[in-house]
C-alpha cells in the first residue's frame, strides 16, 4: 500500500497536514492504529546529519506521525538501531 501527497516544505503545520492527507488516502489512521495500541516508529537515524541533508527522516515528519498515532489513541514508541560507527567485526 502506498500513498503519496505533495508537501512544499518541512514546516510543522504543512507536514502535519500532508501526513494527515496521506493517511486519509489509505483509509484513515484508525485503519492502522487502534486505541491503546503501542505503535513502533522507526525514524531511520542513519547518521548525525542536519535534517536538510535528507539522510534521515526529517524531525517534522516523525513528529507528524507521532501526532497521528496519538490522535488515534495509540501509544507511540520511538526505536532505532543505527549502524553508523559500528565495525562489522564487533558485531559478528
Amino acid at each position: 500500500m502506498v500513498g503519496l501527497v505533495r508537501c512544499e516544505s518541512y514546516d510543522r503545520e504543512a507536514v502535519g497536514e500532508a501526513v494527515g492527507r496521506v493517511l486519509e488516502l489509505l483509509g484513515g489512521v484508525h485503519r492502522f492504529v487502534k486505541p491503546g495500541e503501542r505503535v513502533l516508529i522507526k525514524p531511520n537515524l542513519l547518521s548525525p546529519a542536519h535534517p536538510d541533508r535528507a539522510i534521515t527522516t526529517h524531525p517534522s515528519v516523525v513528529e507528524a506521525v507521532i501526532e497521528q498515532v496519538k490522535l488515534a489513541g495509540g501509544l507511540p514508541i520511538i526505536a532505532e538501531s543505527p549502524g553508523a560507527g559500528v565495525r562489522h567485526d564487533e558485531t559478528n
